[in-house]
Order: structure tokens, then sequence, then C-alpha cells
């Protein structure tokens, strides 16, 4: 009998010792998810205010939260040991993809860092991939029979770029040249003018601030935002702001929840404002 009582015992602490880690996981997991909701809360009230105040400072000539519009992200503490990290980038700076010419595409690539015997054949691809025709580019243009041969079972839309990472879908196309050039392009600069000089020392870590004599109208503007907490959780928002029309609400075009980059440097003058108009405890 003795040893029967003792096994059923065992059995019954190891049910409730289960049990009870179950309830602590399930206990923590619901933690972290509210952890998660409260700083995409703070994270999307940021990108909004910051939206905000782009379209408020062009219509109504209201003061500028001042921000850096170079993609330069910066650190901004919240209460509770919380930091925000925004950038803001003008897409009016980047190159567009549907309306930069092929030489134009050359030459920007080749100041980014593109080798010279890639930059044709990738500026050849992007000709390709928006024009309506069949007939490739010369210099390493690529259409669908183009396509076929990588082995990729898609070709060129030959329509417009609709995002600015469908360079991604070039034959040519590799991880190393998205990572540089991706920051650099756009579907969103109608005017299609930049300075790839500039573009080029914008992007580079540690840089001097590009000089004045920004040629863009400050139309489309990118806001990353990410939040942590002390612990390392992590949430974040991207949007695409219309700072001319507001067509959506307060002009804002792409809301995507995202992590941006963490790298950020020294606090700005915005983030009192932006701490104290959030509330944020």
């Amino acid at each position: 009998m003795l040893p029967a009582v003792l096994l059923i015992l065992v059995v019954i602490s190891a049910a409730a010792a289960t049990a009870a880690l179950r309830l602590q996981t399930g206990t923590a997991l619901a933690g972290a998810r509210a952890d998660v909701q409260r700083l995409q809360g703070l994270a999307d009230g940021i990108a909004r205010l910051v939206a905000y105040g782009l379209v408020v400072e062009r219509t109504y000539r209201a003061a500028p939260l001042g921000l850096p519009e170079d993609g330069t992200a910066v650190a901004c503490p919240l209460p509770g040991g919380r930091m925000a990290r925004i950038a803001v980038r003008d897409e009016g700076t980047l190159i567009d993809l549907n309306t930069t010419l092929r030489p134009q595409l050359e030459e920007a690539f080749r100041t980014l860092g593109i080798p010279d015997r890639d930059a044709p054949g990738l500026a050849a691809e992007i000709v390709d991939f928006r024009d309506p025709d069949e007939t490739p580019e010369p210099g390493g243009g690529a259409e669908a029979p183009q396509y076929r041969a990588r082995g990729l079972a898609y070709g060129p839309r030959n329509g417009p770029f609709l995002r600015a990472d469908e360079i991604d879908q070039l034959p040519s196309m590799t991880p190393a040249f998205a990572a540089v050039l991706r920051p650099a392009v756009t579907v969103f600069n109608p005017n299609g003018r930049f300075d790839a000089t500039r573009l080029r020392r914008a992007m580079t870590p540690g840089a001097r601030p590009a000089t004045p004599g920004n040629p863009s109208q400050r139309q489309f503007l990118r806001i990353g935002v990410s939040v942590t907490n002390p612990a390392g959780t992590r949430a974040g928002r991207s949007a695409l702001v219309a700072t001319a029309t507001a067509v959506a609400g307060i002009g804002i075009l792409e809301w995507v929840r995202t992590v941006p980059p963490s790298e950020a440097s020294a606090g700005h003058p915005a983030c009192p404002r932006i701490a104290a108009a959030l509330g944020a405890d």
C-alpha cells in the first residue's frame, strides 16, 4: 500500500508543479503582451504627433518640432525609463525610381558606392521594370526572358514602381546592393530632383550634416519611431505623411507596424515637448 500511496503523491505533486509552471508562464506572457501593447501605443502616439506637427507646421506656419529630416534618429527619454527613437526623412531628397532617368540613376548609384561594373546594369533593370515595352535596355537590361534565365518565376511589372522595396525583385539585386540603395530610393519624389553627394553624406555615419540648398518641396516625409522599456521590449511604427494635402486625417498615407533601427544620436530640443504632449507615465 505504502509504495502505491507514495507514487500517487509523486504524481499529484508533479501535476501541481506543472500547473503552477503553466500559470507562471501564462502570467509572464500576458505581462509581456501588455508591455508590448503599451509601447506600441506610445510609438503610435509619437508618430501621429510628429505627423500632425509636420502638417500643421506647413499649413498654418506653426512652430515646428525641428527634428532633422535627413533620416538621423534622435533619442528622447520618456518616463518610466523608456526611450523613444524618432527619425524623419524627407522623401523629396531621395532618388525616385519612377522619374529619374537612367544616366542620373547610374551616376547616383556610383556616388553611393555601387561599383562601376554594376551601376549601369542596375539602372537598366530599373528602367525595364517600369517602362511598358518588352525590349531590354542596352547594356544590362532585363525583361521577362532575362528574369526566367535567372530562375525567377516573375518578370518586370512594365509599369511604375509602387514601393521602394520592389528593387529587391531586380535580377541583379544582391543583399549588399539593396542595403546601400533601399535608404536612398523612393517613389514619392514627384519633382525627381536630388543631390546624390548630399544624400551619401546624409547616409554616412559620423559625417557632417549636409549643407543647405535642399531642392525638395517637403511634400512627403517618412517617420520612423521605436520605443523600448528597461527590460528591452520594443515596439515601433513607420508612417508616410503628405504635408501639402491632408488627404487622410492628418496626412498619413502609410501606417506600418515595424521596429526601425535602434541607433540614435543624443536628445533633441523637441523631446520635452513630445513627452509632455503624450503625458506618458
